[in-house]
């Protein structure tokens, strides 16, 4: 007797954010980092999902030759596990050295770039940006319309990966300084992403916070940092990583470390079936 079976869409990943290695420099605890990061690749071996996805500031900017040593420093731990590595590229990880090296000894695209994994599109963007304290963080036109362009070639649902979140909402008593932490043209890449019809989530870090957002049928998702300080006094990292499953009809989020939390949520309807 034949009978058809169902294969369900299932894409896994670990997840880490501003993980800041090096030494600490104020409520950044980089020193504590190496053992966060073998907690976390050790985490990463029993969850055994498809990839680790890296959102950037992997080092805090110091100068040239400090900050190409602790990326190197930082990057041999991922050879403590087959797990395909991918990410994106944070506003401290080229501050001082071209966003070309810091790409090859970090092991990614220096550019935004897509993979499909799990019957899903996962875009890594990485924009061409300019920060100011004017302006804050600007995004140039050509990053913005490569997005829209990568979307629009997909049949898929999208998953959209940065460093910098694209929500644009700021706690009250912060929003003197929102500039810091969002894209300028956050509204404009916000609609490309909804006139899109396919994005279902975006996944940021860069503000350590640990939030979730839905902005018209998309979650917008950021990570806190691995080694923010969660008990000034005592100056304990929060040791934050997460770890994100995507089905048919649910986004599951687990952040780990000292503030743990669930997000349990479920995809627009109006985004395309996933496809295996």
């Amino acid at each position: 007797m034949n009978r058809e079976v169902k294969l369900m869409a299932r894409f896994r990943a670990a997840i880490i954010s501003d993980v800041h290695y090096g030494p600490d420099i104020r409520d950044k605890l980089g020193s504590k980092a190496p053992r966060l990061m073998n907690a976390f690749i050790k985490a990463t071996k029993n969850y055994a999902p498809d990839m680790i996805i890296d959102l950037g500031d992997r080092i805090s900017a110091q100068n040239e030759d400090d900050d190409l040593k602790h990326l190197k420093s930082y990057c041999d731990h991922f050879n403590e596990v087959a797990t395909p590595y991918h990410g994106v590229i944070g506003n401290h990880d080229d501050k001082n050295m071209t966003r070309e090296l810091h790409a090859f000894f970090a092991g990614i695209p220096a550019q935004s770039y897509s993979i499909d994994e799990g019957g899903y599109h996962l875009v890594f963007w990485s924009p061409t940006r300019f920060v100011s304290p004017e302006i804050g963080i600007h995004i140039d036109q050509e990053s913005i319309d490569w997005l829209r362009d990568d979307i629009a070639a997909t049949d898929k649902p999208v998953l959209v990966f940065s460093h910098v979140p694209l929500d644009n909402l700021e706690e009250e008593g912060h929003r003197d300084v929102d500039k810091y932490f969002f894209w300028t043209q956050g509204d404009e890449v916000r609609r490309v992403l909804e006139d899109s019809g396919k994005v279902i989530m975006s996944m940021a870090g860069h503000r350590h916070r640990d939030r979730h957002r839905e902005i018209n049928g998309i979650h917008h998702i950021t990570i806190n940092s691995m080694v923010d300080t969660w008990k000034q006094h005592y100056r304990v990292p929060r040791g934050t990583y997460a770890f994100l499953e995507v089905t048919d009809d649910r986004i599951l989020i687990q952040v780990k470390g000292k503030t743990p939390r669930v997000y349990d949520l479920k995809p627009k309807d109006t985004a395309p079936a996933p496809k295996i």
